[in-house]
């Protein structure tokens, strides 16, 4: 089954079709043919942390409703992973690629999860503690995951909704001054510096995560270091989330335009589905520096930034 990722502009373009308002009869023929290959088990689309936060945040219910509405029909409540759960599944098997063990093996699309709330690491069955892990469970065997997508875009009170946004715009302002400030500091280096740099903090932002896996596998932290500098370097490439996130962040520090709060939405869909992702129609820009670090070949994925681009791919067979 193919798994596609749509740029949340892209969904407020089908969401169109929904509330009778399409700009143009290619897009409703994509939507129907979308919503037959869904249904028909071919493809699945999805959502990110960034699509629940971006749809909770339309203020107004009668948009909110007709964008929402199209998530659950094509994600069909499904979701990536969260960050935490992908990131310990990722260091296993970079990690037992390091010391020349046999990854174990995992099901197909396992980075994809059933449940828009596992896309939250406190609500992810692989890394919820046990309470949270059954209550989620649970709620998944009981009730339609598209209908508790839809239950908390339309039902959440909206005061709560309106306070949480506030805090989750500043939390991203405050992250935004933190890649300026290291952009001024590395100002007039290569991206390849930038990326090593990058990648470096990474590693030690993650480290009791490392640790922990490293345990897990019978191994420790002298054990590693043993393997010599190149071994980080290899870990870090083989962690398909954290390679995305230092590829992609050192390109868009290089760039001399200001960086935007809408940055880190895109940085954070493009590092969780672009390993996963059969196909990515994103926003021009992250598809272009996606392309400059190649990682569409690396993890063949497929970028495109049109819609139109999947017309007819999963019409009438």
């Amino acid at each position: 089954m193919d798994v596609i990722f749509l740029d949340q502009n892209k969904w407020i373009d089908l969401a169109k079709v929904e509330a009778g308002k399409a700009t143009s009869s290619d897009v409703t023929v994509l939507y129907n043919e979308f919503v037959t290959a869904v249904e028909a088990g071919h493809v699945i689309f999805p959502l990110t942390v960034s699509h629940i936060l971006e749809t909770s945040k339309r203020n107004d219910p009668e948009s909110r409703r007709h964008v929402a509405t199209v998530q659950a029909r094509l994600s069909k409540g499904y979701v990536f992973r969260s960050r935490k759960a992908r990131l310990l599944m990722e260091m296993r098997f970079a990690l037992q690629q390091l010391f020349n063990e046999t990854p174990m093996l995992l099901p197909e699309n396992w980075a994809v999860v059933r449940g828009f709330m596992q896309a939250f690491e406190v609500f992810d069955e692989m890394v919820a503690s046990p309470s949270e892990a059954a209550r989620t469970r649970l709620l998944n065997r009981r009730l339609d995951p598209r209908e508790q997508f839809l239950d908390y875009m339309l039902n959440q009170d909206d005061a709560i909704r309106r306070t949480a946004h506030t805090a989750f715009a500043s939390e991203s302002a405050a992250l935004v001054a933190r890649m300026e400030e290291r952009r001024r500091v590395l100002e007039g280096e290569t991206v390849d510096l930038r990326r090593r740099a990058y990648a470096a903090k990474l590693f030690l932002d993650h480290q009791n995560y490392v640790v922990d896996v490293l345990q897990s596998l019978g191994y420790s932290v002298d054990d590693m270091k043993a393997k010599g500098p190149k071994a980080i370097v290899s870990f870090l490439q083989n962690v398909p989330t954290l390679n995305v996130e230092a590829e992609m962040a050192a390109r868009l520090e290089a760039q001399s335009r200001a960086l935007q709060e809408n940055d880190i939405r895109d940085m954070l869909s493009f590092y969780t589905a672009l390993p996963y992702a059969s196909h990515i129609v994103g926003e021009k820009a992250f598809v272009s520096l996606a392309k400059q670090a190649n990682l569409d070949k690396k993890y063949s994925t497929s970028l495109s930034k049109s819609l139109e681009s999947l017309l007819g791919i999963y019409g009438p067979q």
